[in-house]
């Protein structure tokens, strides 16, 4: 990079840590390395017993060039340019080239973060006449009275037979959601009777299918538990 840098006739780069000589480009007369080396060490030891502070540059001038000395991400850097060059400007366009790739990289392996999903549109409002209701709440009672003891997985698996026998025609309007039994979408009032015969019919196939799996008489205990349980909906 420094020797893509205009001005720059020659460059040296040092370790900061051990003053090891890590680079040296160009056809300078001057020992470009050991220049850079040991003055930089030099203005470490002026700085520290002194306590002149932060020492920002050293510049040195021979003949018709400067060697400018600067410390920059743990390594010195001696450069030489024209001696008419003002260090500190140098420095700053220099610095500016060195730090501007790095910046560039660390956009372009930045994480993107993809824009959040959109929200999901609102659910439409499902409404039931009292019929349909009414049937619905009965079957879901049903199911949860005869699948008690654990038994509910059963009972819900006998009821989406049931929807598959008996109720094909209201097959895309409902679904088992949370073991229950629910409407996805408002069914057309024109269709309400029918509908309301369907969901009769659904309920008497589970009234006989738990006469089956437990009796007529247990059977009815569970079935009058529901009517109870719907005189007080």
């Amino acid at each position: 990079m420094l020797d893509k840098i205009p001005g720059i006739i020659n460059y040296a780069v040092v370790n900061a840590e051990d003053g090891a000589i890590k680079e040296v480009k160009g056809s300078s007369t001057a020992p470009l390395g050991d220049l850079t080396a040991f003055f930089s060490s030099a203005a470490e030891v002026i700085k520290n017993t002194l306590s002149l502070g932060e020492i920002n540059f050293v510049s040195l001038c021979y003949g018709a060039n400067r060697l400018i000395i600067f410390l920059h991400n743990g390594k010195y850097i001696g450069i030489e340019v024209e001696r008419e060059e003002n260090p500190r400007e140098f420095i700053a366009r220099v610095k500016e080239q060195l730090i501007a790739p790095q910046e560039r990289v660390k956009e372009e392996i930045k994480e993107v973060k993809p824009p959040p999903p959109p929200p999901p549109p609102p659910k439409a409002e499902i409404q039931l006449s009292r019929s349909i209701n009414s049937k619905l709440m009965q079957i879901n009672l049903l199911v949860e009275e005869f699948g008690s003891g654990g038994k509910k997985s059963h009972w819900i698996e006998i009821l989406n037979q049931g929807l598959g026998i008996i109720a094909t025609d209201i097959l895309p309007m409902v679904g088992i959601i949370n073991d229950k039994m629910e409407f996805k979408q408002t069914p057309p009032q024109e269709k309400e009777d029918d509908i309301v015969q369907i969901l009769r019919t659904l309920i008497d196939f589970l009234v006989k299918k738990a006469v089956e799996e437990m009796g007529s008489s247990q059977a009815r205990v569970k079935v009058q538990s529901v009517i109870e349980k719907m005189k007080q909906t």
